[in-house]
């Protein structure tokens, strides 16, 4: 039986990577023909109290020995003839450096869990009971990076784990502006968005000392329907050390080892 263990249902990143369209070479044997300069490229218009608040939280979370946080998530799937249908999750979430992560995810639409510790990733499917588990590299980004090139994987909030969470969005963003002050379950938030040329984000960050997301919606606008995002996180913990076994895998007996599949490279 071909199976092919998927991370984690919905998985959604902060930010996808913008498609650039590579300048037309101007033909050498038209000498006398006048060829416009391309046009300058377009500079992103961010407000400076938006990026400032977004550095902010990206520092408290980069710089984190350790954090967890309960998320509730809401996300769109567009059917056939157009019907966007909303499903719901939940998902705990815990992270140490620089080489454990555990992801606990249930949703509508079925659960995952994960587990990363020096060195191994190990994924349970539980509707099904099986799991796979593979060598990657020691440090969270860099396990990241390479299950995402070479497993097409990517973790649910995953950019909340990089050392520096702001490197990928401010590769993205073309514009951004602060909203203004307002409220994530009775915690008052500075609310910023930010766009590319294909997603929008809105981030709500807690205006406390711990400057955390609160909660955040990606509008995927480009793709057919407008699928949404939307997740609220809470009990946010900074301990200077979560216990190891907290990321050892915990399997149940009965469930089954499976393989990754190798994922081929396309030819060009």
């Amino acid at each position: 039986m071909n199976f092919k263990l998927a991370a984690v249902a919905c998985a959604a990143v902060m930010m996808t990577a913008l498609t650039l369209t590579p300048a037309v070479a101007a033909d050498p044997s038209a000498s006398s023909t006048q060829v416009a300069p391309p046009a300058p490229a377009a500079v992103p218009s961010i407000d400076p109290h938006a990026d400032e608040l977004l550095s902010k939280t990206c520092a408290a979370l980069g710089t984190a020995d350790a954090f967890s946080f309960h998320a509730e998530i809401l996300f769109d799937k567009v059917l056939p003839h157009a019907v966007k249908v909303q499903y719901a999750a939940e998902m705990n979430f815990a992270l140490q450096r620089p080489d454990q992560l555990m992801v606990d995810y249930h949703s509508d639409l079925g659960g995952k869990q994960l587990w990363y510790q020096g060195g191994t990733l190990t994924i349970f499917d539980e509707p099904h009971q099986m799991y796979a588990s593979m060598k990657v590299p020691s440090s969270i980004d860099t396990m990241l990076d390479q299950v995402e090139q070479t497993q097409h994987l990517t973790m649910p909030l995953s950019n909340l784990a990089y050392s520096d969470p702001c490197q990928r969005i401010r590769k993205q963003i073309i514009f951004g502006s602060y909203i203004g002050v307002n409220d994530v379950n009775g915690v008052d938030c500075d609310h910023i968005a930010f766009s590319s040329s294909n997603i929008d984000l809105q981030l709500w960050l807690d205006r406390s000392e711990k400057p955390v997301p609160r909660k955040l919606v990606i509008n995927y606008r480009t793709e057919p329907g407008s699928p949404e995002y939307i997740a609220v996180l809470s009990d946010w913990k900074f301990p200077k050390q979560i216990s190891a076994s907290r990321f050892t895998p915990q399997l149940p007996k009965d469930a089954k080892r499976i393989e990754f599949l190798k994922v081929k490279e396309s030819q060009p």
